[in-house]
């Protein structure tokens, strides 16, 4: 696990600046602190901070070149099948000089060509792969978007080009950075993020998962997906997995997470697990436990009445294991807010739970391990969010009430009034975003559906598929960002391309089953992720395979509230277009929702892109923030044209 970055001038044979490269490897040294190096030539740039996991000499340091010298590669992930690759490239000639996956990723583009071997590679990716006789670069990143990737074509000094990097901060030294006024606009009406093309940052662009970028020396760029999921859905795997009985499908999915989980172990470092106190992650935990004793268990205990510790603690003593815990406060929750955007990028109120994560991170890396699995994944592929149990009632639910409330506003005059249509703010976002953000994934999954005559009838492919895209992809974000500020790699057994076709492919049956005995609210006698569930019953007792979703859950950012001398030195306004009254006004009359926005809105403008050093905003925060006790009245209410203190200013 890695940081990567690059440069490359169009119809320019001229030296990038080198210590324009050494500053954005610099800015990405979290990510890899054992190496940090870069390469310079004609017309490019190349460079490297290394997190060592696998062969841990320095000759598998990066940028990586091959034996002629001809083609240069700077890569950030594990692929988890590359001893068998190797062992197909030996066959065909190939003589290695290491023990690294990076030097056979790069030996399988050389023998291969990016388009087919891109898809071949079973684990998270991204990398810069650079042919210094034709000039050509290609950027790719893995099909599920574990691993980041972000480019601008920019003016670079000295000519036009194109710039690339695991992080936006390490474009500064090439470009100004500044907001995407519409991108932040459609923040503060309640889209979450990141997306797959376009950031807060004006001209910075994120690569989608599953796709490949070529430029070459005329500027020229092209895109093209290698491995869009809807791939996964394969006929003959349909019929196959269809015509399983319970049992068989239990015992299908238990060899296959299990041979996952050994895979993802691998490495000459250490490996440990998160653990959650949740399904998934004790799945995880319990299977690595039996294949390593000595597996490091870490748990980020957030205080209050959702804590999962004591779970947590009973798996690691029935499994015989030590449990790291590091204790989270509502206090982290708002000192933690500059340090995570800091690494986040973006604000982060559609992941809340983002400092327990960097937290437990933090804990890891001080206990010396490098890696920690994750159960991320299983809630998409096998349908664990407790809505999906209920959606068949909620969807006949909505269709009547939808009904009624057409009727109602075709009303004249009167009835837009009783019944507004609250999908107009959706509409706007949507107009704001129109590219490639959400109707490309929309649209790929339809179509892979009506292609394949087995999924009709059954909504809950769809249902996978869906969550596999924006949804997963923000959490994998939030992983990688959260992991690699401590520099710990995050690793998703799950996401194993044999458990995500088996997932894929799998009929509903066998995700949400109708139970008598279920008797949870959110989902009544519906079991969800049951197949999960049921090879979790063969590792740990029942009162822990069978519970419920949490999920670091916190309450603290609804009771989170801002004194109106937070924005009293604020620039928002600046990038908004709001003049100091107008912003005063706006926070004044904001509901809660945006106004936590807005504030993680004025952290962002002041770490990402005034620079202000992370410790400073947290002193602002300190001295202007208040969180409710449960219970207590706002201290600042809403009031149309007016804000009411309801006790002293802080």
């Amino acid at each position: 696990m890695c940081g990567i970055t690059g440069v490359f001038y169009a119809n320019d044979e001229s030296v990038p600046d080198r210590s324009r490269i050494a500053e954005s490897v610099r800015q990405l040294r979290h990510r890899g602190p054992d190496a940090d190096s870069f390469v310079s030539g004609p017309g490019f740039a190349l460079g490297h901070a290394r997190l060592s996991l696998v062969d841990l000499d320095p000759r598998s340091n990066q940028p990586f070149a091959d034996a002629t010298g001809r083609y240069l590669l700077v890569y950030n992930g594990e692929v988890y099948n590359f001893r068998e690759l190797r062992a197909e490239l030996e066959m065909a000639g190939r003589v290695f000089r290491t023990q690294s996956d990076t030097e056979v990723v790069l030996e399988l583009l050389i023998a291969e060509g990016p388009a087919a071997a891109l898809p071949r590679l079973n684990g998270m990716f991204a990398l810069g792969f650079y042919d210094r006789q034709t000039g050509e670069l290609t950027l790719a990143r893995d099909r599920f978007g574990m691993k980041p990737l972000f480019w601008a074509e920019t003016t670079l000094p000295g000519g036009c080009g194109l710039a690339f990097a695991s992080e936006i901060k390490a474009l500064r030294p090439w470009m100004t950075l500044t907001p995407e006024s519409g991108v932040l606009t459609a923040y503060l009406m309640k889209f979450g993020g990141p997306m797959q093309g376009k950031t807060m940052f004006r001209g910075v662009k994120g690569l989608a998962p599953g796709e490949m970028l070529t430029f070459d020396r005329s500027g020229q760029t092209r895109q093209r997906r290698f491995a869009p999921l809807t791939d996964f859905l394969d006929g003959s795997e349909l019929d196959r997995l269809a015509g399983l009985t319970p049992d068989q499908a239990v015992d299908e999915f238990d060899e296959r997470i299990n041979a996952a989980v050994k895979s993802h172990l691998f490495a000459d470092a250490r490996v440990g697990a998160f653990c959650s106190g949740g399904v998934d992650s004790s799945l995880i935990v319990s299977l690595a436990a039996r294949q390593d004793r000595g597996v490091a268990l870490f748990h980020a205990n957030v205080e209050g009445p959702w804590s999962e510790v004591e779970p947590a603690r009973a798996l690691a003593r029935h499994l015989g294991c030590e449990l790291n815990v590091v204790d989270v406060t509502e206090q982290d929750f708002v000192d933690m807010i500059p340090k995570v955007i800091r690494h986040y990028e973006q604000p982060f109120t559609y992941h809340p739970n983002c400092p327990p994560l960097m937290m437990v991170a933090q804990l890891a890396r001080d206990k010396g391990v490098k890696g920690l699995l994750s159960g991320e994944g299983s809630d998409e592929l096998f349908l664990g969010y407790p809505w999906l149990g209920r959606k068949s009632l909620t969807d006949a639910y909505e269709k009547i009430i939808g009904l009624g409330t057409k009727l109602v506003r075709s009303i004249p005059g009167i009835g837009p009034i009783l019944a507004p249509n609250r999908s107009a703010n959706f509409s706007e976002v949507m107009g704001i975003l129109t590219n490639r953000e959400m109707a490309d994934d929309f649209e790929q999954v339809e179509a892979g559906l009506r292609d394949h005559r087995q999924t009709h009838g059954d909504a809950t492919y769809g249902w996978s598929l869906d969550y596999m895209h924006h949804h997963l992809r923000t959490l994998l974000h939030r992983n990688d960002t959260m992991g690699m500020a401590a520099s710990i790699e995050a690793r998703f057994p799950f996401l194993d391309l044999g458990v995500a076709k088996f997932g894929v492919n799998l009929p509903g049956r066998f995700k949400l089953r109708r139970s008598p005995f279920v008797f949870e609210k959110a989902h009544p006698f519906v079991r969800d992720k049951w197949v999960v569930r049921s090879v979790a019953d063969r590792y740990m007792p029942r009162d822990l395979s069978q519970r419920i979703k949490i999920g670091f859950w916190t309450t603290t950012f609804q009771r989170m509230e801002a004194s109106p001398a937070f924005y009293a030195t604020s620039r928002l306004g600046d990038y908004l277009g709001l003049g100091a009254s107008q912003l005063k006004s706006t926070v004044e009359n904001a509901d809660h929702d945006l106004r936590l926005r807005l504030l993680h809105c004025d952290v962002w403008t002041r770490v990402m892109i005034e620079g202000e050093d992370p410790e400073i905003s947290v002193g602002r925060l300190r001295d202007h923030v208040h969180i409710r006790k449960h219970g207590e009245s706002p201290r600042y209410v809403r009031k149309v044209g007016a804000v009411r203190s309801a006790s002293a200013p802080i």
